[in-house]
């Protein structure tokens, strides 16, 4: 986790050894790109729990018909396809944590199971009869204001409190800006290990111009644009003309888009941009590309699932290399 100068940072890195002692449910608030993931990791490496499984369950990823199962796993013959049974998240989890990410997302009927399971700290496999204990920790993200969606019906009031025991705002990027050096610095420090070399540091002008830019895509905007910079323009200096044109062609326009076949980004235009250009708004975004939610959010998961992958090969294509240097 990086956590820069900012005092709104500060604040969150002080209560951290605090919420670390406690099992409490934490909620965690804030736009896309902002790091909950990377704080609720943190939560659980800091805590007594550190040892145990950390599950992360992207809510949105996953299709409403499975997402009962992918939870609470299910025994065989629970549905058709069940051939075997199958452990779910909660259980994987055991004495760890389950990250709930995009928790918005659930729908009412599985917000209803999950509220009576965090209530009874028990529940059962789908299809089966057997009772378990839940035993890990249960931290939750959202980039939503939850108690906007209680207000519109989307959201159920009593899960929103009892998962927001306590709730942490991550304050986006461009209300922090004096977090970006730091940003800035560990996203070069991972580039450079992904592409085994060393990629060169913004200037003085450079990071000006960086810090004039809104970031919509806050701190997973900084790694992209640096690995952007470093693989597009290995041999240039990172100066202020290269850094303009760096974050000036990442704007996405207001009218719908002009979408490839099946509602896909035009050719050159990554789901990630798109929902960065539309300031993390994932509504926007889908409008934008004249595709449900839903959609959406499913393919933006094959992305950055492959994109992962992808730099995983890399790192370790990387690493391998550099072994066999003499």
């Amino acid at each position: 986790m990086v956590w820069g100068l900012s005092e709104a940072m500060d604040c969150v890195r002080t209560d951290l050894p605090n919420l670390a002692e406690s099992d409490c449910s934490v909620l965690i608030v804030g736009e896309t790109g902002t790091g909950k993931g990377m704080l609720a990791r943190e939560l659980h490496q800091a805590s007594s729990r550190g040892g145990q499984p950390f599950v992360h369950v992207d809510c949105a990823a996953l299709a409403s018909s499975v997402i009962e199962s992918e939870l609470f796993g299910h025994e065989r013959g629970a549905f058709t396809g069940a051939s075997a049974a199958r452990k779910g998240r909660f259980e994987l989890a055991s004495t760890g944590t389950v990250f709930l990410d995009e928790i918005s997302e659930l729908s009412p009927e599985v917000q209803a199971k999950l509220l009576r399971v965090l209530h009874d700290r028990r529940f059962e496999r789908v299809g089966g009869t057997k009772t378990m204990v839940l035993d890990a920790r249960v931290v939750a993200a959202t980039n939503r204001s939850l108690p906007l969606e209680v207000a519109e019906g989307r959201f159920r009031s009593d899960l929103y409190y009892r998962l927001a025991v306590v709730e942490i705002e991550l304050p986006p990027l461009r209300n922090r800006v004096m977090d970006l050096e730091a940003l800035v610095e560990e996203a070069s420090r991972v580039v450079s290990a992904r592409l085994g070399r060393e990629v060169k540091r913004p200037t003085a002008g450079a990071l000006s111009r960086l810090c004039a830019y809104s970031w919509p895509g806050n701190g997973r905007e900084v790694f992209n644009i640096i690995e952007r910079v470093a693989v597009r323009w290995p041999e240039r200096d990172f100066d202020q003309k290269l850094a303009e044109r760096a974050v000036g062609s990442r704007a996405v326009p207001e009218e719908p888009l002009s979408a490839g076949s099946a509602g896909l980004p035009p050719k050159g235009l990554s789901l990630e941009e798109v929902l960065m250009g539309c300031g993390g708004n994932v509504s926007l975004a889908s409008r934008k590309l004249g595709v449900p939610r839903s959609t959406f959010r499913h393919r933006l998961a094959k992305e950055r699932s492959k994109a992962d992958a992808t730099s995983e090969a890399q790192l370790v294509f990387s690493f391998g290399a550099v072994s066999h240097i003499p």
